[in-house]
């Protein structure tokens, strides 16, 4: 059985669907935005997803949940702080005693997970967030089953950084749609451009420190991971180039790769099935299966 903490931690504003439940709960000193699925089998096997910058729970989770093998698997997604509904307060951007706002989620992704109940889990990260999931497999092994990451970089190069400067001057707005009116929905137009451009300068800034860089010290703490990992990347990601797919796979130490043809940065929205399909292929193959227990002998 889960030790789920006391009701009080919970905030009582839940959204419940038939297949997932979603919440805030106090993790540390910040109120948390989760959202947990519904209808798993004892011993179903936890998968945390981390979406990337910008990302949330209403647009990059809840429309790959229909695909999800909710059964089988037990699938935990977050609003990293300062994203989504895990506001106020605001994102900090290269908060004091960290390299960067990744590596500050780090804490409050462990605990969250330690207060939901769950000792080993795989974990599955977009984009930037994959900065904070290469971390915590680095810095936890013995939480981490198995690592996925999708639209991810083992190290921010000079073009990378020529492509952020272009984003900051161009602005969130020029996003394309549908996703631009979802950011306004979610952010408002202020604090969206404020989160562009600090979320920008955040990204220009690693892709110019000795650490994020070819050859840098985070490509050690790759290097550094036990456990399984998964590359999957689009052949048309217009924001981080196939090619750092490739580069990523070679660091790690026991990883596999799987492109996806034709595939773009947000290839979870558009290529779902093939990416969700991908996803539990890998698990079923790297982590243990857990027997299902008699629910009348809990």
């Amino acid at each position: 059985m889960l030790g789920l903490p006391g009701l009080s931690k919970f905030n009582q504003n839940v959204r419940f669907s038939s297949t997932f439940r979603e919440q805030k709960l106090r993790v540390l000193d910040l109120d948390i935005n989760y959202v947990e699925t519904l209808g798993n089998s004892e011993g179903a096997h936890p998968i945390l997803i981390l979406p990337g910058v910008l990302g949330s729970i209403e647009m990059d989770i809840k429309p790959v949940i229909p695909e999800l093998n909710k059964e089988k698997y037990k699938w935990i997604g977050w609003d990293a702080p300062g994203h989504g509904k895990s506001r106020p307060p605001n994102r900090p951007y290269l908060p004091s005693g960290y390299g960067c706002g990744y590596e500050f989620d780090v804490k409050y992704a462990v605990e969250l997970m330690k207060i939901l109940g769950f000792q080993r889990y795989s974990i599955v990260a977009w984009s930037c967030g994959s900065i904070t999931a290469t971390m915590m497999a680095n810095l936890h092994p013995e939480r981490v089953s198995s690592l996925v990451t999708w639209a991810g970089f083992g190290y921010l190069g000079p073009d990378v950084g020529r492509a952020f400067k272009n984003f900051k001057k161009f602005g969130a707005l020029a996003t394309p749609e549908p996703r631009r009116s979802q950011i306004v929905e979610m952010y408002g137009e202020k604090l969206l451009q404020e989160m562009w451009i600090d979320g920008s300068n955040e990204l220009i800034s690693l892709t110019e420190s000795d650490c994020y860089g070819e050859g840098g010290s985070y490509q050690e703490t790759i290097k550094n991971i036990q456990c399984p990992a998964l590359v999957i990347h689009g052949t048309k990601d217009a924001v981080l180039p196939v090619s750092y797919a490739h580069h990523l796979h070679s660091l790690f130490r026991n990883s596999r790769l799987h492109l996806v043809e034709n595939g773009t940065h947000n290839l979870h929205l558009r290529e779902t099935t093939e990416f969700v399909n991908c996803i539990q292929d890998f698990v079923d193959s790297v982590v243990p299966v857990q027997p299902t227990l008699n629910k009348s002998k809990l």
